[in-house]
C-alpha cells in the first residue's frame, strides 16, 4: 500500500503518533498539503473513532495543536508497563557496542580473539553484554580452550535486526565510516 493510498486520517494519526511535540492544525496542512477544512475534518472523525471502547488513545488540544494520548483508565496498565521497560532498557558503552559488533561478524568467537581484533581487553564488555542477554556462552573452543560467545536473539531485537544475515557487510560499515569522517 502506498502513502498515497493512505486516508488522510490515516496520515494524521501516524504524525501525532510520531510526534514528540503537539502539532498544530497548519503544521498538519502544510505537511499534508491539503486545506484547513480537510484538517478540521479528519481532525473531528478521529476524535469521533477513539471516543469508542475499542480504543486505548483519544485526540487532544493540547497547548495549541493536538496529541495522542492513551485514555486516563488505562493509566494503572500504563503505569506497571512503563515501569517494566525502564527496567529492561540497554544502556551500552561504545566499547560494549564495538564488543557484540565483533562477536555479531565473527561468531563463534572467543574472548582472546575479541580482545585480538579491538586491540584491548574485552572482560567487562563481555560481561555486561553477557548481563543483557544480549550474547551467550556456547561451548569451549577445542578441549581446554576459550570460552565461544555468540549473539542472541534479544541482540537482533535490540539492533532491529531480523537475522544475522542482514547484518550491513563490513566493507558497506568501514566505506560509509571513512566517507563521513571526511565530511
Amino acid at each position: 500500500m502506498s502513502e498515497s493510498s493512505l486516508s488522510l486520517k490515516a496520515k494524521i494519526e501516524a504524525l501525532l503518533f510520531m510526534s514528540p511535540d503537539p502539532l498544530s492544525e497548519n503544521e498538519l496542512k502544510n505537511l499534508l498539503g491539503v486545506s484547513s477544512r480537510e484538517i478540521k475534518d479528519a481532525l473531528n472523525e478521529l476524535i469521533i473513532i477513539f471516543q469508542g471502547q475499542d480504543h486505548g488513545i483519544f485526540l487532544k488540544a493540547l497547548a495549541g495543536g493536538w496529541v495522542l494520548e492513551t485514555k486516563p483508565e488505562l493509566s494503572d496498565l500504563i503505569s506497571n508497563f512503563s515501569e517494566i521497560v525502564k527496567t529492561k532498557r540497554v544502556h551500552l558503552s561504545k566499547a560494549a557496542i564495538e564488543t557484540a559488533a565483533i562477536i555479531a561478524y565473527n561468531q563463534p568467537v572467543t574472548r582472546s580473539e575479541i580482545d585480538e581484533i579491538r586491540g584491548v581487553h574485552s572482560d567487562s564488555s563481555i560481561a555486561r553484554l553477557l548481563e543483557h542477554d544480549l550474547i551467550k556462552i556456547a561451548g569451549r573452543k577445542g578441549k581446554n580452550g576459550g570460552l565461544l560467545y555468540l549473539t542472541t536473539q534479544k541482540f537482533l531485537e535490540l539492533f532491529g535486526i531480523d537475522s544475522l544475515e542482514n547484518l550491513p557487510a563490513i566493507d558497506e560499515i568501514i566505506l560509509e565510516s571513512s566517507e563521513n569522517k571526511s565530511e
